[in-house]
């Protein structure tokens, strides 16, 4: 089906057009995401800062034989030196 020189130019004013208004309906927010409320979570008495005073940390682990086996390789804190150029664009 060959498409004469008007209706072509139609079709792709049609397309134009489409996409115009498609653009303006995106960009103009006019759909919106619907917002759904989120509840704060309860607090509970487990979730004071007074709680914090019955916690009990045991340093057991590192009394273990795997862990004392671990080794530092390399220099700590790490020095990063003199990296990258200074003008990126300096062959």
């Amino acid at each position: 089906m060959i498409f004469s020189q008007s209706s072509s130019k139609l079709y792709i004013a049609l397309i134009v057009l489409a996409g115009l208004v498609g653009g303006y309906v995106v960009y103009s927010q006019w759909i919106q995401p619907t917002e759904t409320s989120i509840p704060p979570p309860a607090i509970s008495n487990q979730d004071s800062p007074t709680t914090l005073k019955n916690i009990k940390i045991d340093f057991k682990v590192l009394d273990d034989s795997a862990y004392k086996a671990l080794i530092t390789s390399g220099e700590s804190p790490v020095n990063p030196g003199v990296t990258g150029k200074k003008d990126i664009f300096a062959p």
